[in-house]
């Protein structure tokens, strides 16, 4: 009688314990396996890696959740319920700032993520007006000059920053270099001058960019020791189809000045050079969206909708590079 009673209040306990536990529990559908449920935690990941977009442009977002079972999501937009999906792409006609929000909860709790959107009716590349080339495929030169009289290339202002930008085509069944784009804008704009070298064991490497700023067909640049033996005088006579190819490795081309009034130039090696920044999309309106290049031009392969801009760095212990500055992008005019 003792072991038939010990039985029943063993299984009552067992059963109770078991019961007790159904609302920490979430079926699969299978029986049996069902996880334990938790409070679910999120993270709102960025699939196209834009912060700052265009209006109307579209970003979308992902509500990542860590938690075994089911949850349910909703996303909000400054505090308005726009959407429940997993994915959400938000868009604005409007420019601003705007938090986007996502949501999780279960039975036993909640948390949140966000993130803030900035829409800007910046620069794109429908505003490029100076196109190269043919096909279906599209990418943007953009170069970025600053005044001689600048003193510090990493904090230049914003009156001393002259930023321009061309647009290239090719055929999507043709792979097209960096180098490509450089060498048939500059043959076809007869304002932009691009000085190169061959380096032993890198291959061409652009060294600096002049511009025609006053549209008068010269330019006339002076390094620093021209009248020494490794210094450089250079015109537009020098640049065939845009190209002046230096064949000593070894020219000083640092310090030039420009003679020519109203043009740019920058360039350099050992005191400052020409840094080179990749990015994509229909637009670049965050200088954090541009990455620094490990290739040489002749060496990165150009894809849909790319973006090559160049800068000039200082050259310093810090290795700062200088970033190019969207906000001041402007088309380069057409031929």
């Amino acid at each position: 009688m003792k072991q038939d009673l010990l039985y029943v209040w063993l299984m009552l306990v067992f059963g109770l314990a078991n019961g007790a536990c159904t609302d920490c529990r979430e079926g699969n559908g299978e029986g049996g396996d069902a996880p334990w449920l938790s409070v679910p935690e999120v993270t709102v990941q960025n699939l196209d890696l834009k912060n700052v977009i265009l209006p109307e442009q579209t970003v979308r977002l992902r509500a990542n959740i860590l938690q075994a079972g089911k949850a349910d999501i909703q996303w909000f937009v400054d505090d308005a319920k726009v959407s429940t999906d997993t994915i959400y792409a938000f868009s604005s006609a409007v420019e601003g700032t705007f938090r986007v929000k996502a949501t999780v909860s279960n039975s036993l709790g909640e948390s949140t993520d966000s993130i803030k959107i900035r829409v800007v009716d910046g620069f794109g590349m429908a505003d490029i007006t100076n196109w190269t080339g043919e096909g279906e495929n599209q990418a943007v030169l953009a170069i970025q000059w600053v005044s001689e009289k600048v003193e510090d290339l990493l904090h230049p202002n914003d009156e001393d920053v002259f930023f321009r930008a061309w647009g290239y085509k090719w055929n999507s069944a043709d792979e097209r270099t960096g180098y490509d784009m450089i060498e048939a804008i500059a043959r076809k704009d007869p304002r932009l001058f691009v000085l190169v070298v061959e380096e032993e064991n890198q291959g061409i490497v652009v060294k600096g960019f002049g511009y025609d700023g006053n549209g008068d067909g010269r330019l006339e640049i002076k390094s620093a020791d021209a009248d020494a033996q490794n210094g450089i005088l250079l015109t537009e006579a020098d640049f065939i189809d845009g190209i002046c190819q230096l064949q000593d490795e070894k020219a000083n081309i640092d310090g030039f000045a420009v003679l020519s009034e109203g043009d740019y130039w920058i360039g350099g090696w050992k005191e400052a050079y020409t840094s080179y920044w990749l990015a994509s999309g229909d637009a670049v309106l965050d200088p954090d969206e541009y990455e620094y290049s490990n290739f040489h031009a002749h060496n990165r392969t150009l894809e849909n909708k790319s973006w090559d801009a160049w800068t000039l760095s200082p050259i310093n212990s810090a290795e700062s590079n200088m970033l190019p500055k969207p906000a001041l992008l402007k088309p380069a005019p057409g031929n």
